[in-house]
């Protein structure tokens, strides 16, 4: 099985000093790394050399298990630094029109009027203890309606006050913020990838500029995580595409 710590350290390392482009080349070792890292969380066992010494073990793997999120954000920031060659801040909290929001990836890097934001979600787990696995879906609205509001909030800055809104595609599409979405799912028994793919299309239809999933689940021999393709049709894109559209706007607002 191993030990997830080992494996997050191997994985960056491998992404830094191999320079790699795309999130398409690490994402066996990712699912390697929630497997293990679920693994410890189905035993309620926390990893050793990881999380809080002092902390009881339940709250210990839960901070540990938390930072599964930080992981992803820390992953995007570097790819997009190796396509770029600019500096790529994660997990930045940026001034809003009316509050200020935590972003996991922000570019320029500066806590004001940045000129692209990237969220990133990592959502569903196994179960554990007395727990049902939770799915991808699991208080979505929550987060759906945080989305919304981040990049509304986010795009209202630049003008406060002065902001009008005669036509609300028009506006959002042109506003400054560009704001994403990069989502990484583990389904649920129940949920499908038509189910992760129809939520992103609502938001990239409506509030955001553009959206990317990637989306497991366990293999029927129990023993891994195995990647869900997205259908041929769907409109929502792959993380890959999406990282190449976000590193060319960087890319052409430094020209």
């Amino acid at each position: 099985m191993g030990h997830p710590g080992d494996k997050w350290d191997a994985l960056i390392e491998r992404v830094q000093s191999d320079a790699l482009l795309w999130f398409s080349d690490i994402q066996e070792e990712w699912l390697d790394l929630l497997w293990t890292l679920d693994a410890y969380r189905r035993e309620s066992t926390p990893p050793a050399r990881m999380g809080n010494p002092k902390a009881r073990p339940r709250p210990r793997l839960a901070g540990i298990y938390r930072g599964k999120g930080n992981w992803f954000a820390q992953i995007v920031a570097l790819l997009l630094e190796n396509q770029t060659t600019q500096v790529i801040a994660p997990r930045n909290r940026i001034q809003g029109f009316s509050q200020t929001h935590q972003i996991d990836v922000a570019w320029p890097d500066r806590k004001v009027d940045p000129l692209i934001c990237v969220e990133t979600k990592v959502t569903g787990g196994p179960p554990y203890g007395s727990h049902n696995a939770r799915g991808a879906l699991n208080d979505w609205s929550n987060r759906r309606k945080e989305l919304k509001f981040a990049a509304t909030d986010l795009k209202l800055y630049r003008r406060g006050m002065e902001t009008r809104i005669d036509h609300w595609d028009q506006w959002r599409t042109n506003e400054s913020p560009s704001v994403y979405l990069l989502w990484a799912a583990r389904l649920g028994p129940s949920e499908t990838v038509e189910d992760i793919v129809q939520e992103a299309q609502s938001l990239t239809n409506s509030y955001l500029d553009g959206a990317g999933v990637l989306c497991w689940q366990e293999a029927v021999d129990g023993t891994s995580y195995e990647l869900v393709n997205l259908p041929n049709q769907a409109r929502v894109h792959e993380l890959d595409d999406v990282l190449y559209r976000i590193a060319t706007a960087i890319q052409q607002g430094t020209t």
